[in-house]
């Protein structure tokens, strides 16, 4: 789904709401529940896909395949991170146009140097505006006629404080950024500020465990956000709901069905066995 579905949706006066999806069972969960988009997080792509930290270890081929994957998959659009380009303008003109052709609606691209990290985990540090003003322009330039929308991230709160970052946004969206994502403002006053202050639609990333409020949609919408998204809650769910399973199951309990558990015939319908079947009948005889 191209980004002209999300475009629409932006024109609409509701905040656009996108949970964080990280493999294929979580997207076909969140496709059943039905949401404006998905969310696929270079933090827990890499965690599901390579069990390593998000510090730059994974690189375009290892993203393009993930989230092309989802892309296809996907009922919703998908916003899609991107680093910080994974490398330099060139290789982020690649990305940009390798992204928009496997369909994902909106590429993020942030302000870190390489390697970056977490930004709700380690001290990120920005580059000069400057720089990042240069993959802003590089990002238009790649994207040509094409619709994927431009998220600029900004990480410079924790750093350089909340009014040099909002400088730095505008700058971004001066050079062609579509979406403002500011990462870690730490009270509602802050939010509320960035979201008056900034000259595009504001994204606020309500990671659990992390330094921002979580609020719901609805909250934030009041606030001035425009697109919020959720990336941790359903890892660390499923990460929990995995480890309760596997604890039980060392103590002796392996027969604990209907302790929360996804009902197997509905995971089963999810993934396309009923197709398979139906075919099946209908070339029995061949």
């Amino acid at each position: 789904m191209s980004g002209a579905a999300l475009r629409a949706k932006m024109a609409g006066d509701q905040i656009i709401v996108a949970p964080g999806i990280y493999d294929h069972m979580s997207l076909l969960m969140a496709n059943k529940v039905g949401f404006d988009a998905h969310y696929a997080s270079g933090y827990w792509g890499t965690a599901s896909a390579m069990g390593e930290p998000d510090v730059g270890i994974a690189g375009y081929s290892d993203f393009i395949r993930i989230f092309g994957a989802f892309a296809a998959k996907s009922k919703a659009p998908i916003i899609a991170d991107a680093d910080t380009g994974f490398g330099g303008i060139a290789n982020l003109a690649h990305a940009v146009k390798g992204y928009q052709k496997a369909g994902i609606a909106a590429i993020q691209i942030e302000d870190q140097g390489f390697p970056k990290i977490c930004g709700h985990v380690g001290r990120a540090v920005s580059v000069e505006a400057d720089e990042m003003i240069a993959r802003m322009k590089v990002a238009v330039e790649a994207r040509g006629d094409g619709d994927i929308l431009i998220i600029a991230r900004s990480d410079a709160r924790r750093t350089e404080g909340l009014d040099a970052t909002i400088e730095r946004l505008n700058q971004y969206a001066e050079n062609g950024a579509d979406i403002l994502f500011l990462e870690a403002p730490q009270s509602l006053e802050e939010i509320t500020e960035a979201a008056g202050r900034v000259t595009k639609p504001i994204l606020i990333n309500a990671a659990h465990g992390g330094f921002t409020p979580i609020l719901s949609p609805q909250e934030y919408q009041k606030l001035g956000v425009k697109f919020v998204i959720y990336p941790a809650g359903a890892p660390l769910a499923a990460a929990q709901a995995a480890q309760n399973f596997y604890a039980n199951l060392k103590a002796g309990d392996a027969n604990d069905e209907g302790k929360g558990h996804f009902d197997f015939g509905e995971m089963s319908r999810l993934l396309g066995i009923d197709d398979v079947v139906a075919l099946q009948k209908r070339h029995d005889s061949v």
